[in-house]
Order: structure tokens, then C-alpha cells, then sequence
């Protein structure tokens, strides 16, 4: 997950959904003044403050599926 990030073209957020936490574009879910911030390879990963107390891995779960199917957009 960290080169996912790392390689990403924006920074991104962990955010709330009905599925569960998932990781996406800045573009898409917007930080929030209550959003953790974490460095992960010089980039600055937001986290929901929601999800900040429950999350204990970020793994490719959190990618949503046209990630996993390699699609270009999302």
C-alpha cells in the first residue's frame, strides 16, 4: 500500500462508505479539519475522523474495485 500511495497522482483519504473505510482521490472525498494526517512516503494520507480510531491496517481491502480490476479511472 505504501508505493499505492506513494505512486498515487493526488494525495488521498481514508473515508467512511457503507462497505467499510475506503481510499480515495482527494478529488473525490475532500479532507476535513478533523482528519488525521499521516506521512506515507512524502505524501499526506487523510484519515476520516470516524475511521482513525477503528483502522489498524491499511490494506488493498480499502482500494475501491475498479483499482483492483486495473482500470485507469475510477
Amino acid at each position: 500500500m505504501r508505493e499505492h500511495i506513494k505512486n498515487s497522482f493526488s494525495e488521498l483519504r481514508i473515508c467512511t462508505t457503507c462497505e467499510g473505510p475506503i481510499l480515495l482521490p482527494l478529488r473525490l472525498s475532500h479532507p476535513k479539519p478533523m482528519d488525521v494526517k499521516i506521512d506515507v512516503e512524502g505524501r499526506t494520507l487523510y484519515i476520516s475522523a470516524v475511521q482513525a480510531p477503528r483502522i489498524k491496517v491499511i490494506d488493498s481491502r480499502m482500494l475501491p474495485k475498479c483499482v483492483l480490476q486495473k482500470r485507469k479511472k475510477c
